[in-house]
């Protein structure tokens, strides 16, 4: 019976000891302990909970960054360039979360892009800039529009000139528009580029990067306010500009 007793012991042991070197311990917000992995991926510390979901939530490493677990179960960081504490939805404009859920294209991914709303954006990754540069460092204090868009998409392609306008009409005011290329066709960009005049910077994104933006179709619009929170994502191209100019109203 001692020996059995001494069995259950080191194999707790051993397994615990095997979930801690394969990531980092973080908090979730409802006080759930989870393990970072370093593949990006995430999973709850106790094994019996390995099966229970968890909607989008946010946790904190013992180091205090902040995370993003997607009930896909994945993880991203959460604080890359600037998350405000400060604001609240008492001092954000309402029509913006009005015009986000009214303009959402798709109804069966607002829940997904729902939750990933009045939190600060995800990490964004980008490379093979076009039109210069714009990286997420380069973000502080702006209103950001970000366009995942598709070499190969007919709705991302006639967008296009609409978003020069808007990256033309804006830029004295703190707003930045830019492309993100995904979805296959990534080297098709130059020529497109070229060919349809795009004057905004773009670059390419990876697929991990599309799957922690919940990119599910093409174009996928996601407006970030000035403090670095998302307030709206995956919403028609007619609703990009009535969200800017309700979110420079917040800075008025």
């Amino acid at each position: 019976m001692k020996r059995i007793f001494l069995f259950i012991i080191s194999l707790i042991l051993f397994n615990a000891s095997f979930v801690f070197s394969q990531g980092i311990l973080a908090q979730a917000k409802d006080g759930e302990l989870v393990i970072l992995r370093e593949n990006g991926t995430w999973l709850f510390y106790k094994l019996s909970d390995s099966t229970r979901q968890m909607n989008n939530t946010t946790a904190t490493t013992s180091n205090g960054d902040n995370v993003i677990l997607n009930k896909d179960g994945t993880w991203i960081k959460s604080n890359g360039y600037q998350i405000n504490t400060t604001q609240n939805s008492t001092t954000n404009n309402p029509k913006v979360a009005i015009l986000a859920k009214e303009g959402h294209w798709e109804e069966k991914y607002w829940d997904v892009h729902e939750a990933m709303l009045e939190r600060p954006a995800p990490a964004l990754q980008l490379f093979d800039w076009q039109n210069g540069t714009a990286p997420q460092e380069a973000w502080v204090g702006k209103i950001v529009v970000v366009d995942f868009w598709a070499t190969w998409c007919g709705p991302c392609r006639e967008s296009i000139p609409h978003n020069n306008e808007l990256f033309q009409r804006y830029r004295d005011q703190g707003v930045l528009v830019i492309g993100a290329c995904g979805g296959g066709g990534e080297d098709k960009m130059g020529e497109v580029v070229e060919q349809l005049g795009l004057e905004y910077p773009t670059a390419k994104v990876s697929g991990g990067y599309v799957r922690a933006w919940n990119v599910r179709y093409w174009p996928t619009y996601a407006i970030i306010d000035r403090g670095g929170n998302l307030r709206a994502i995956g919403v028609m191209p007619d609703y990009v500009e009535p969200i800017i100019q309700g979110l420079l109203q917040e800075s008025q």
